[in-house]
């Protein structure tokens, strides 16, 4: 038994995708059956309930040995209610019904559940259908030793209830002999060896593109068959993921040879979806689709994809990719910002570039983070770029790991270890020890501050822990992971009892990560959130957010000089006392 949907499904662009199917539309289901039926045999069966619905629609398919297909031919949707009809032949359904029925050699029904054969007929089906959901459909067994171009026909009417079901058989067996109307078609079914499709070839060449300007590409395919292309795009395996970037790269126009049919949809390829789809009949073709960039488009090095198919199902698509560049302004990578709400529910808020709007609109992350009194990041929150991640001290004082991950954005959390309690204050410092991982410190009741250098293993994410320095117990917040000096070294602000901020300069090294002390400022004490956050305004110097008591949030941009690493704060917005965590 095989349950199968009648119109085409949505699909992941480098996975299963379907051909274009076409479904016909009827204002009389009985008045049609009547008259195929009539012109095929000469009988008029009885009348039947008039609908107007898209049902029927047949596809000429390819198959795959060693596989199974159902026939489906009933579109989901409708609200349908009667039988469909499927007949199988080994000649086309144009002649008298029942000629050549059967499958041909070797293949076989499989065991069915819902349709039954009809009495006194070969290699016809009936399938009952009601309701609007996907459909049932007969189910052909394909043995992995079918010979090649193995053709047979098959034929499918959906008649009403009420109809007369024998008619309907004898229409079904005759359905090639009339143009496809909505309540019946016939199409033909083969099968292709793999060795034979494997012969099919596609070639990119696809050289840089230039911002602000439109650029050739082509595509060259190699059809020993007929089937379907798709092209899209992606950032290339080495570049940043630009989910947060307003990249505008389209395809604007396509030129294709007599054996390609080829249509192309106008939006920007950083959407991830097809964007170029053609049906190609056998033979040599060149497609040349032109990719225009916005102005100002940065560097980005992107990956082409195609994906040929000759079998109508499976997932034995012939691809190739292709890496080219766009010859613009360099690639900034953009940092966001995590925010718990009262009721435990997690919110990033990715960035934008724009200092005078650094946030597009919060998209939720995922719901049960109040269990943690203490949360917070290793190293600045990218969309762009897998890093660090999130650790969260519950009330027990177990301390969990939440690995970041592309697919994102976290892994499901791991168990450090209990005991940490014993911290009033968990802070992610990015890398500290200049080793590729992100560091966490930790300062304990009695006011020292201790080291766990980053291990970069998701189990066991901290080493031993090393002791930095004592004293630490007269600062009220301490925030780190950014490089605001623009050294490569992480530093660390830490906010005195009295407000004033002051500045640690990261050294990298393990065993003093942080050089003396020097003073950012005072009044810092009007804030209750504070967080340094990674670029939030595309000018590669890294930021910090701050909220204050009137849940106002607030923006310094980072200048990258140690002497003042803090241009004057400028406005976000207001409403943000609902988060009880900034990351």
């Amino acid at each position: 038994m095989a349950m199968v949907s009648g119109c085409a499904a949505s699909y992941s662009p480098r996975t299963d995708m379907p051909r274009h199917k076409h479904i016909g539309r009827v204002a009389a289901v009985g008045g049609s059956l009547s008259a195929l039926v009539a012109a095929a045999t000469g009988i008029t069966p009885a009348p039947a309930v008039a609908q107007d619905l898209p049902i029927v629609h047949v596809n000429n398919v390819v198959l795959r040995p060693d596989s199974t297909w159902g026939a489906g031919a009933a579109a989901p949707g409708p609200v349908l209610d009667g039988t469909m009809v499927y007949a199988y032949a080994t000649k086309p359904l144009t002649g008298t019904p029942g000629d050549g029925a059967g499958l041909p050699a070797g293949l076989t029904f499989g065991a069915q559940k819902v349709c039954t054969p009809a009495p006194q007929a070969i290699a016809v089906y009936l399938c009952r259908v009601s309701g609007d959901r996907d459909h049932f459909a007969p189910v052909v067994t394909i043995p992995a030793d079918t010979p090649h171009d193995t053709m047979g026909y098959y034929g499918a009417v959906y008649a009403p209830t009420g109809a007369d079901l024998t008619a309907a058989v004898q229409a079904a067996q005759t359905a090639g002999a009339t143009p496809a109307d909505g309540t019946h078609g016939a199409g033909t079914f083969t099968v292709k060896r793999p060795e034979h499709v494997a012969q099919n070839s596609l070639a990119f060449n696809a050289p840089d593109i230039e911002a602000g300007k439109s650029s050739p590409q082509t595509l060259r395919v190699h059809a020993v068959d007929g089937g379907h292309l798709d092209l899209w795009f992606g950032p290339a395996p080495e570049q940043y993921g630009w989910s947060s970037h307003g990249v505008d790269i389209r395809v604007t126009s396509v030129t294709a040879g007599e054996s390609a049919s080829c249509t192309h949809r106008n939006d920007s390829l950083t959407l991830g979806i097809v964007l170029l789809t053609c049906d190609l009949t056998p033979g040599d073709t060149e497609i040349t689709y032109t990719l225009t960039s916005a102005p100002g488009t940065e560097s980005w090095h992107i990956q082409a994809h195609a994906s040929y198919r000759v079998y109508s199902w499976g997932r034995d698509d012939l691809t190739a990719d292709a890496v080219f560049a766009v010859n613009g302004l360099p690639v900034r990578e953009r940092h966001s910002l995590l925010a718990r709400d009262t009721a435990g529910k997690l919110w990033l808020y990715q960035g934008t570039g724009n200092g005078a709007a650094p946030f597009r609109t919060r998209s939720l992350v995922s719901s049960g983070w109040q269990t943690y009194n203490v949360l917070t990041k290793l190293a600045p929150w990218s969309s762009d770029k897998v890093a660090g991640g999130l650790v969260g001290r519950d009330a027990s004082g177990t301390l969990w790991y939440h690995q970041a991950k592309s697919a994102g954005p976290f892994a499901a959390k791991v168990r450090v270890g209990g005991g940490w309690n014993t911290y009033n204050q968990l802070n992610g410092a990015g890398d500290l020890t200049a080793d590729g991982k992100p560091d966490l410190i930790a300062r304990d009741t009695a006011g020292t501050l201790w080291l766990y250098r980053g291990t970069g293993n998701s189990t066991t994410p901290f080493a031993t822990r090393a002791m930095i320095g004592k004293g630490w117990n007269s600062y009220s917040r301490l925030a780190g992971t950014a490089d605001l000096t623009a050294d490569g070294n992480p530093d660390l602000i830490a906010r005195d009892n009295a407000g004033t901020l002051w500045l640690y300069r990261g050294t990298g090294k393990a065993s003093a990560p942080f050089a003396t002390r020097s003073k950012v400022g005072a009044g810092w004490n009007t804030y209750n959130q504070l967080t340094a956050t990674g670029d939030l305004t595309a000018d590669g110097k890294p930021d910090a957010v701050a909220r204050d008591t009137a849940g106002t949030l607030w923006l310094y941009r980072g200048t990258g000089k140690a002497s003042a690493p803090f241009a004057a704060r400028t406005r976000i917005g207001s409403g943000w006392n609902t988060y009880n965590s900034l990351n």
